[in-house]
This record gives C-alpha cells, structure tokens and sequence, in this order.
C-alpha cells in the first residue's frame, strides 16, 4: 500500500512537472519573441519580459505545488523550462544569450520554490502566494543582478559605487520588481472575481484539469509543442 501511494505521489509530481513546465516554456518562446518585437519595445519597463512573463511563471509554479503539495516540483519545474531554452544551443551554439537565459530561470524556480516552502499557501489565489511571489521575486531580482555581474555583462558590477547601485540595482529591485507585483495582483484578483462570480451564478462546469494533466498524451503533446515553439521562434522569429 504504502509503495503504491509512493508512485501515486511520483506519477503526479511527474505529470504536472511536466504540464505546467511545459506551459512555462510556451509562454517564454511565444510571449518572450512578441515582447521583444520593435512595436512594443517603445513601451519600456511596462511591457517588458521581466514584469511580463516572470509573474506567468510564477503563477504557473504555484499552481504546480498546490496540485503536488511538493516544493521539489516548483525546483523541477525550472529545469524543465531551463533545457527548453538551452536546446536552441544545438542549432546556435551554446551561447551566452543562449545559457544566462536558462540560469535566470533556475534561479527564479529556486527563488519560488523556497518562498513556497516557508510560506505554505494552501490556494494559488490568496494573499499568501501573492507574498511567496513578492518574496520570491524580490530574491530573483537580486539574483539575477549578481548572476550579470558573475557574467561579466557590461556595467553589471552594481555594488561599485552609490551611483552604480542606485543606476543599476534600484530599478530592477524597486521599480520592475513593484511593477510586476502589481500585475501579478492585478490578474490575480481579476482570477478571484470570475471564480466568486461563476460560484454567485452556480456556474458548474464538467472540465476536468486533472485527467488533463494526468495524461501521458497531455504531457508529451505539451513537452513536444514547448520544445518546438522555443526552438522554431529562436531561430526564424
């Protein structure tokens, strides 16, 4: 009995490790080439990757740990989205473009991972997950400011001066980050209204998301479709 609760655990741990990694990877090669695009680069900060599509992702990494109550699928999960990216480095080479994007992602997997660890919310709309994400965002920004310097990147050494850091370090830890929390609540709370409203109305529905995720179609038509979209963007787009 307690060998099949054991694979039960495995199976669905695995299974939505790979749904919601999957998922994550569609939305970095989709949403990551549109917003790189020249007509929306004009926007700025306001439509950047960073308060775009980090929030996504968090949010698709908190759905995965409600669904396995495993913070080690939130850590997998980030690996997962991490070789989607490095695959464009048999086509390209293993590039700098082509790698610190995949450390980024590790890096934001292990930040949320830990936040849900210590933080420990029981629903993905709640003011709990919204502080694992500050949490977690907040560790990111931070991180992803020394993995740069690490990297060499040009300018990156954001604790060499006052001025430096308040250049380099301050926008991204105060303003991108302030940004993307608000978005994160804003589509967050938007979430909450439409489930509150669809329970005011007895909305029911038959969809079933497990027996979607469970599913080794599901799984691999998603794994497949990410690897594609990530490769196929990178190299045409």
């Amino acid at each position: 009995m307690e060998k099949e609760n054991k694979k039960q655990l495995t199976l669905k741990i695995l299974f939505n490790v790979l749904f919601w990694g999957a998922l994550w990877g569609i939305v970095e090669a989709t949403l990551g080439t549109i917003l790189h695009l020249p007509a929306f680069d004009g926007a700025g900060i306001y439509l950047g990757s960073s308060v775009i599509i980090i929030p996504i992702a968090y949010i698709l990494m908190a759905n995965c740990y409600k669904r396995t109550g495993s913070f080690y699928s939130v850590y997998l999960m980030g690996v997962l989205a991490a070789i989607m990216k490095l695959s464009v480095g048999f086509f390209i080479g293993f590039i700098n473009k082509v790698y610190m994007p995949a450390i980024y992602i590790v890096a934001e997997s292990l930040a949320m991972g830990t936040a849900l660890l210590i933080i420990k919310p029981k629903n993905v709309l709640s003011f709990k997950t919204l502080g694992a994400i500050v949490a977690a965002n907040t560790v990111y920004q931070f991180s992803y400011l020394v993995l740069r310097m690490i990297d060499g990147a040009h300018n990156a050494n954001v604790f060499a001066s006052v001025e430096a850091w308040k250049n380099g370090a301050e926008p991204y830890l105060w303003t991108t980050n302030c940004i993307a929390i608000v978005y994160t609540f804003a589509v967050g709370a938007a979430a909450f209204g439409l489930f509150k409203l669809a329970e005011r109305f007895d909305l029911k529905t038959k969809f079933n998301l497990d027996k979607i995720i469970y599913s080794p179609i599901t799984s691999s038509v998603a794994v497949t479709l990410a690897f594609a979209l990530t490769i196929t963007l990178k190299l045409f787009a």
